[in-house]
């Protein structure tokens, strides 16, 4: 359809669905006038002669004074970026009217054939829009509706999980945490376990180590305090006797030992 600026007389050829039905208000990008601009399947009923508005007289040329043809108004084509914003605004407008009509509320109690006619037109016309859209861009209506459905379905599926690739993901990650030699669940009480060993392995040590001492420096110990030579001379004498002990029963396991070897 074409639209042509009341103000500067601007022309633009655009599609039709970019109007609605109800009529829209354009602005011309050429001087900025807005107007409403009816559908042309859907103009308001023209005005009867007799009650149409006298149009103003022209002012007549002076005599003698040349007429000068009026300008033919230029021809402008519609700016791409418009053109899309409008046809955006249909197609939202026509998304809109179908959702609005495929609302009904049957529990009050109210006559809703009506209602079932007024979606079932406003699905018609939401159809023949994308038909035309289909057609604008040359594609087969048919198979853009089919894409159009097959694209919903899939996004509906997209949001579910998918569990295959949830449980491989879950096996992968099994495997990788195998093959790297991750710790299991029960490191953290295995690595307790070995620091209780070495702790007590390391004490055991010291306290042999800290016995020894006590045992060589003995001598020492009782002349720096005098109190303590009863119990110096008992642990000396003990220490002595598992000295003797620990002796006769190495001889003993070495004569076997030769012995086992001779045989």
């Amino acid at each position: 359809m074409r639209l042509v600026c009341p103000n500067c007389d601007a022309q633009y050829e655009v599609p039709d669905e970019v109007i609605p039905s109800e009529g829209r208000d354009v602005q011309c990008s050429d001087c900025g006038q807005t107007w409403f601009q009816h559908h042309p399947d859907h103009m308001p009923p023209e005005q009867d002669e007799d009650t149409a508005p006298l149009a103003p007289e022209p002012d007549l040329p002076v005599e003698g004074e040349e007429r000068v043809p009026a300008p033919e108004p230029k021809r402008r084509t519609l700016d791409p970026a418009v053109s899309d914003i409008l046809r955006a605004e249909a197609e939202a407008e026509a998304r809109v009217r179908e959702s609005e009509g495929l609302e009904t509320q049957p529990d009050l109690g109210l006559d809703v054939s009506g209602d079932e006619g007024q979606s079932e037109e406003a699905a018609r016309r939401a159809q023949e829009a994308r038909d035309r859209m289909a057609r604008m861009r040359g594609q087969d209506p048919a198979v853009s509706e089919a894409a159009a459905t097959a694209a919903a379905a899939g996004s509906r599926r997209d949001l579910l999980p998918d569990i295959e690739e949830i449980n491989s993901t879950l096996r992968s990650t099994g495997d990788r945490q195998i093959a790297k030699g991750d710790p299991a669940p029960d490191a953290p009480v295995r690595e307790r376990k070995k620091r209780g060993f070495r702790r007590g392995f390391f004490t055991s040590l010291l306290i042999v180590a800290v016995l020894t001492v006590i045992y060589v420096y003995s001598p020492q110990i009782v002349a720096a305090v005098p109190a303590l030579e009863p119990v110096m001379t008992g642990y000396v004498g003990t220490v002595d006797q598992a000295r003797v002990w620990l002796d006769s029963h190495v001889t003993s396991l070495l004569m076997w030992l030769d012995t086992t070897a001779g045989a």
